[in-house]
């Protein structure tokens, strides 16, 4: 990534994205095979329903097309190898939505309900 924030790389990236994207989209309709309505759809199958916060960070978690954003990843290594909060934070907010990252704050309900469902596990390094 260029240099700069993090927000600053990731508003980037989706200016780029946009610039090149023929349906002038920064993220593909699904990653993996799996749409944001299918995640939907399967989280209100598992009663955590109506967090449109939840879905966009599973959705983010499936991204094997962006290359990791961690310094020191591995070659190849992509954004669903692992992601820190802030990373998911600025892919849902910014690349996703053009907007400014997720509050912190709010990680309680977009990481804690996969995290207590044992869907994502937390990494410390």
């Amino acid at each position: 990534m260029a240099k700069g924030g993090l927000n600053v790389k990731v508003a980037r990236l989706r200016e780029e994205r946009l610039a090149a994207s023929a349906d002038g989209k920064a993220v593909p309709d699904s990653f993996q095979g799996v749409s944001k309505a299918k995640i939907a759809r399967v989280l209100r199958g598992i009663a955590l329903a109506g967090n449109n916060d939840l879905v966009d960070g599973v959705f983010a978690l499936l991204d094997d097309e962006t290359p990791s954003w961690f310094s020191n990843a591995p070659t190849g290594a992509t954004f669903a190898d692992g992601a820190s909060t802030a990373h998911l934070a600025s892919h849902v907010g910014v690349l996703q939505r053009g907007e400014f990252k997720l509050d912190r704050e709010g990680r309680d309900y977009w990481i804690k309900p996969l995290r207590d469902l044992g869907g994502i596990e937390a990494i410390f390094l």
